[in-house]
């Protein structure tokens, strides 16, 4: 962490800002550490440390039910919240099942050699006593604070508890257990883990008001050894059967850790590569490089370049050395495989073979566009739209550049191109995982291979009544509601620069519009449009009529602020319920700004509401994994999934739905092309 002075300037670099987020948590959560300004600082009285401060302090072992732990939590276990509508689409967090309490310890563990017979044992941390305050004529109670340090030399077999000097009852207990070398060949041999623990073993207050006096806050534990500590086995084993677990010891062999916590994170010091501190943390820190991508030689990234490609010769010509370098850089790391031992050296041989295997379907995918005029078209188009949304969204940042793909982007397309092309592709049925820090770009990548997803199921199809390629193509979905406005505001982007695009060639592309469907649950979007004599106030009908009458105090009826296309913020005309206010059957999204193109007549592509959803089967659904579970219980919501047959001016209709409504279509509409699980690192179990 970088070190900073606050009193002569403010931060100038990222790195200074997050030193001094950091500091603030810190001090808000845990309070002053050591050698801090405020090491002595006094507290209002009529708030008790352990209430200014929500972690970072210990309770008496013998304190009494009422000391040891909040007391404004409460056990609820017998109470049954009530919840409307499905389970699934309650809004409200749940209490936790069991009453938190305090701790009483913390502990550290961590290897040291055969030659180790004694350690250096810090116990740092702050009591808080309860005094008058002398610069004030009424004398208010303020806690004052002391701070506290000891050190000690221990001995590793000598257990304990050793009291603490002026700790008052903080006693250390050390534990000590030999390591069975023989199992674990890259250990010394000899080596023995050591466990030390402070102790809060002090005399509990007799009354309520006064228990802060026995607690110890802002607690800490440093060791140090003249020897350096020995570092902990991987957890994750070179011989693990869990294939992640094989590819983290590859990837983290030379990142080794030296302490972990017990009730209490650990963090050590790295001097010339050896470690001779470690230390208790309440706030664990970790530096993570920062990750970025690099352009590759003779490689064609400019969105709009590619989307003006003449043929397939010219898309082979632009993108092939993306292939050539990817291999070239997979024959490199060949060459390091024999400085791993066995185990990590399979491990890395079975990656660079994926390697491989990915880097043929890159080239398979720009064959496809080399073959299959279609293929070519809708990568254009793609290109086309992904190049006009981020230069609508971002106009000073394209000034003198236009949009370009980072190459991982692009490759991620190719990779996947020749699946989505193909029906018959072996990796049609392949789940690819795109992973990259946020900022990298995943949502563009992927945001670009939904385009061609779009156009391409619209060429696949062509029919005399322009919708044989119309309904669900593309299904984005989100862990539960952990839906952004950000990127809900991207995607909607996305569809208007292709809807745009529809509009420059409705004979190729198709008569119905390409359009976004928010399915997300009635906590975000309203289920039903509702009508006049309803009471409920839930629906599209409530929701757009209350917005309209107080703007200021209540949300839009959908979850977007401003217009995805120019980015003017809604107002109440921009929400309109046709064909009447009294029964509406659509929810008409404009932007208030007649300069958009998607003003007036014009309306956005967006849909918020449930039922027209069903009807109209927009291109793009973005839903959340919870909605999926109603499925069994809307007939109507399985047309978004495939299979409506008939169609009028208004939408489409399966079986689900009387037989005399609508035109029969030459075939039933596919089912979606692609599916898309935004955030998976968040889906457990």
């Amino acid at each position: 962490m970088t070190s900073i002075d606050n009193s002569k300037r403010p931060p100038a670099t990222s790195a200074e800002v997050r030193a001094h987020l950091a500091h603030a948590l810190d001090m808000d959560l845990i309070g002053p550490p050591a050698g801090h300004a405020l090491a002595e600082e006094r507290i209002p009285g009529r708030a008790r440390p352990s209430n200014w401060y929500l972690t970072g302090f210990l309770v008496p072992t013998d304190a009494p039910p009422e000391q040891t732990a909040d007391a404004d939590e409460e056990e609820e276990l017998d109470e049954t919240p009530a919840t409307s509508g499905l389970a699934e689409e309650s809004a409200a967090d749940r209490r936790p099942a069991r009453r938190g309490f305090f701790p009483s310890s913390i502990g550290i563990s961590f290897l040291v050699a055969a030659d180790v017979e004694a350690l250096d044992v810090t116990a740092r941390w702050g009591d808080y006593a309860l005094a008058e305050a002398e610069d004030d004529e009424s004398k208010p109670s303020v806690w004052e604070r002391q701070p506290n340090e000891a050190t000690m030399r221990l001995r590793t077999g000598d257990e304990g508890p050793h009291d603490v000097p002026n700790g008052k009852g903080l006693r250390i207990h050390v534990r000590e257990r030999p390591i069975d070398t023989a199992k674990l060949p890259e250990m010394p041999a000899g080596t023995r883990a050591v466990s030390i623990f402070l102790v809060n073993q002090r005399k509990p207050a007799a009354e309520q008001a006064l228990a802060d006096t026995a607690y110890t806050f802002q607690a800490e534990l440093e060791i140090r050894s003249e020897q350096p500590f020995v570092p902990r086995p991987n957890p994750r084993r070179p011989k693990a059967d869990d294939w992640d677990d094989q590819v983290g010891d590859l990837h983290y062999a030379d990142t080794p850790e030296y302490a972990t916590g017990h009730g209490v994170a650990a963090d050590w010091e790295l001097r010339g590569g050896v470690c001779h501190a470690v230390r208790t943390t309440w706030i664990a820190r970790a530096h993570v490089h920062r990750t970025a991508t690099a352009n590759v030689r003779g490689v064609e990234l400019d969105m709009e370049t590619l989307g003006a490609l003449a043929d397939g010769e010219a898309a082979d010509f632009a993108l092939t050395p993306l292939v050539r370098e990817y291999r070239a850089w997979i024959d490199a790391q060949r060459g390091h495989l024999q400085t791993l031992n066995p185990a990590r050296r399979e491990t890395a041989e079975k990656l660079l073979r994926q390697a491989a295997l990915a880097a043929d379907r890159i080239a398979a995918g720009i064959q496809t566009l080399k073959q299959d005029e279609d293929a070519l078209d809708a990568f254009r188009v793609a290109n086309r739209a992904v190049a006009c949304a981020l230069r609508k969204r971002r106009p000073d940042s394209f000034k003198e550049a236009p949009p370009q793909w980072r190459a991982f982007q692009l490759a991620f397309i190719l990779l996947n191109l020749a699946g989505l092309a193909d029906p018959e592709d072996p990796h049609r049925e392949t789940v690819d995982l795109l992973f990259f820090p946020t900022g990298g770009g995943k949502t563009e990548a992927y945001l670009g291979l939904a385009a061609m997803a779009m156009v391409l199921r619209r060429l696949r199809h062509p029919q005399e009544n322009g919708k044989a390629g119309a309904g669900v193509s593309v299904v984005m979905r989100y862990t539960l509601r952990l839906l952004t406005l950000d990127q809900l505001s991207r995607a909607a982007g996305l569809v208007c620069a292709l809807e745009l695009e529809r509009e420059k060639n409705v004979p190729r592309y198709g008569e119905w519009p390409f359009e976004i469907g928010l399915w997300v649950g009635k906590a975000a979007t309203p289920n039903v449009m509702g009508r006049k004599g309803e009471n409920r106030s839930d629906s599209a009908r409530a929701k757009t009529r209350q917005f309209k009458a107080n703007p200021s105090a209540r949300p839009a009826p959908i979850p977007l602020e401003n217009c995805p296309w120019c980015g003017e913020r809604f107002q109440p005309e921009s929400f309109t319920l046709l064909p009447s206010d009294d029964k509406p059957t659509e929810l008409r999204v404009a932007c208030a700004d007649f300069d958009c193109e998607f003003s007036g007549e014009r309306p956005l592509p967006v849909l918020g509401v449930d039922e027209p959803i069903y009807q109209r089967l927009p291109a793009f659904l973005i839903a959340t994994v919870d909605k999926f579970a109603s499925l069994p219980w809307e007939a109507k919501a399985g047309k978004l999934l495939g299979g409506a047959d008939r169609h009028d001016g208004h939408g489409f209709y399966s079986a689900a739905e009387p037989a005399s409504i609508g035109a029969k279509l030459p075939q039933p509409l596919p089912p979606p092309d692609l599916v898309i699980q935004d955030e998976l690192h968040l889906i457990s179990g």
